[in-house]
């Protein structure tokens, strides 16, 4: 099984990019969220999960480590398979986690491929198995209100330029057309 690949990014897709290592191009598939952040020609470092099936065999590609371990552990739940478990990755992963630890189900039904038993599951079958969230009664300050991050990506910004941005909002500030002004004006 490839575990880890290290090389240069000859093409970028939608969804996938062929990495090039020493001559040798390997279609890896990736989340959304990370692809934004790469350029044709880049090197890269990537943790892999194979993925074989007995009509294909695929390559999942991820930046961290903690984020293959927790795609690795979305693969155990009944229902989940590679391409829901990628949606579910391009969710920031403290947010993935507050809604296990939680029992949040309502948090994954709104994301592609995921349904209202495999949502309750995904809970219930990893709620044990994360271990380092502190519960705090809210999802991590870190990341602002869905809608704002729609609304920003809507005027056209990536998600990893909203991501950032949002970080340097006060996190005392609440309302969302606040945090939309003061995004705008780069504070």
């Amino acid at each position: 099984m490839i575990s880890y690949l290290k090389g240069s990014v000859l093409k970028k897709g939608a969804k996938s990019i062929i990495l090039d290592v020493q001559n040798v191009g390997y279609l890896v598939n990736m989340p959304s969220s990370q692809l934004e952040k790469i350029e044709e020609q880049q090197e890269l470092e990537l943790f892999i999960h194979t993925n074989v099936r007995e009509d294909d065999i695929s390559l999942y590609g991820f930046c961290t480590q903690e984020q293959w371990e927790f795609f690795r552990l979305l693969l155990g739940v009944s229902g989940i398979g590679p391409r829901s478990a990628l949606e579910i990755i391009n969710v920031p992963l403290a947010h993935s986690k507050q809604a296990i630890a939680q029992r949040d189900s309502a948090f994954f039904i709104r994301l592609p491929g995921i349904g209202r038993k495999t949502a309750e599951r995904l809970c219930i079958d990893l709620e044990g198995k994360i271990k380092e969230l502190v519960l705090t009664g809210e999802y991590p300050a870190e990341s602002h209100h869905d809608d704002v991050v729609t609304a920003l990506m809507a005027l056209g910004y990536k998600r990893h330029q909203v991501t950032e941005g949002l970080k340097k909002i006060p996190n005392q500030i609440k309302d969302e057309e606040e945090i939309i002004k003061l995004f705008l004006k780069g504070i």
